[in-house]
């Protein structure tokens, strides 16, 4: 695998700069100016997040915060002068909008549409650990550092602007502008300095051989792949205890898994063949009832993981007492889930699974309500999947899960698509 080399397009840290130059030019601008910079560079900012992902293949995340919070904190500035008020710092107010927002982000998973497409292109976290793409991990993990620091910066802003501490003075001046820049600075410097360790110790020849990448020999670059499969039976799944022994993996990389894991490499057959291959050499089963769910690529293409779900009929179901492990209810899993007990790839399987059954159950592909009672959502099952008639691989019904009309930016877009006349396309059949 080539070497993804340290650029500014994954030292993502480097997107709070329109804000580190807004706050040092502010002295320097009027009111008006500063106002009018916030509010353009902010939409600027917001523009051109999804265009890391899409050109760079990189997170926009931060840029993303930082365009919301100076195009808010701009509004707000408006307000302040035509109400001929005292222009306050910037820092008040963008300080805490970034934090509220890696907040709603980091815990409360609201997150822009890019960060959707993102997952269903590359995976889910775990599953691009998987195919050796640490940068989401790192996104997330300067995500954290973002949110810590704007809770400092803007605790001690509003404490001094409390207290009286003017924009003129010397000790305002130092942290109402150069202490936020400075930490910043410094937050650039660390993930530099960090990503260039990362680097070292992920590629010490400086080859780009990773330790989940396939191996090259020959000027040839091996194809290397995982297919999982997820076992349902009725109303449960089967879940077996899983380990990790590999000192390259994550320390919590353990829990409850499914049990058929299988890896290869440098096969010519199709994914689906192999399923059938492996489904009929585990469990001698020639004709099993099998679903796809979904696939994610790496991004040199040589690596693949594939998810499928296979169901199996009541005179099949003692074949799986071959592997060391139960049956598991819905129930359970999700007090499971709650306990951090399951392995996080199928976490992040059975939430994409509950996430696309869910939103093709409440509504249709344009995000209206199949059901006209408001808030009414048909409870979660298993044993009606396999009847289910949709394409579980499908982004569409993940767009639908968050843009419906039970939200509100949902309900404008509908009101846009019935205006325009316009509908989503999809290859699936209705629910």
């Amino acid at each position: 695998m080539k070497n993804r080399e340290i650029s500014w397009t994954n030292i993502y840290s480097l997107q709070l700069l329109p804000a580190v130059v807004l706050w040092v030019l502010t002295p320097l601008l009027g009111e008006w100016v500063i106002t009018i910079a916030s509010i353009v560079v902010g939409a600027l900012c917001m523009y051109s997040a999804s265009f890391f992902i899409k050109l760079y293949k990189g997170c926009g995340t931060i840029i993303w915060v930082v365009g919301w919070a100076l195009l808010l904190s701009g509004v707000l500035w408006i307000g302040v002068l035509l109400l001929h008020l005292p222009f306050v710092p910037m820092v008040l107010f963008q300080a805490p909008f970034m934090a509220l927002l890696t907040y709603l982000f980091e815990q409360h998973n609201i997150q822009p549409t890019f960060c959707l497409q993102c997952v269903v292109k590359r995976g889910g976290i775990w599953e691009r650990n998987l195919l050796g793409d640490y940068t989401r991990l790192e996104a997330y993990y300067i995500i954290r550092i973002l949110l810590f620091g704007s809770l400092i910066v803007a605790v001690v802003a509003w404490a001094l602007f409390l207290w009286g501490i003017d924009t003129q003075s010397r000790l305002g001046r130092y942290f109402y502008l150069f202490f936020p820049a400075a930490l910043c600075v410094a937050l650039i410097l660390f993930e530099t300095i960090r990503r260039w360790l990362l680097e070292m110790a992920i590629h010490p020849s400086g080859k780009g051989l990773s330790l989940t990448t396939s191996v090259e020999s020959g000027g040839k670059q091996h194809f290397y792949g995982i297919i999982r499969i997820l076992t349902i039976c009725q109303e449960q799944i089967f879940l077996i205890e899983r380990k990790e022994e590999r000192e390259h993996e994550r320390e919590n990389s353990s829990g409850l898994d499914i049990p058929i894991h299988k890896t290869y490499a440098d096969c010519i057959a199709s994914e689906k063949e192999l399923v059938y291959q492996i489904i009929s050499e585990e469990l001698q089963i020639e004709n099993p009832n099998l679903r796809h769910l979904n696939s994610t690529i790496s991004e040199n293409r040589s690596r693949q993981v594939g998810h499928y779900i296979l169901f199996l009929s009541d005179k099949d179901t003692p074949k799986m007492n071959r592997y060391p492990g139960r049956w598991y209810t819905v129930k359970e899993i999700a007090r499971l889930n709650r306990e951090h007990r399951l392995h996080p790839l199928f976490r992040e399987c059975y939430a994409r699974l509950c996430t696309v059954v869910n939103a093709a159950r409440t509504y249709r592909m344009n995000g209206e309500r199949r059901y006209p009672i408001r808030g009414y959502k048909p409870a979660f099952t298993l044993r009606h999947l396999q009847e289910l008639n949709i394409e579980f691989d499908d982004p569409i019904w993940l767009y639908v899960s968050r843009h419906n009309e039970d939200r509100l930016l949902g309900r404008i877009d509908l009101w846009f698509q019935k205006l325009l006349r316009k509908r989503h396309s999809s290859t699936c059949c209705d629910a």
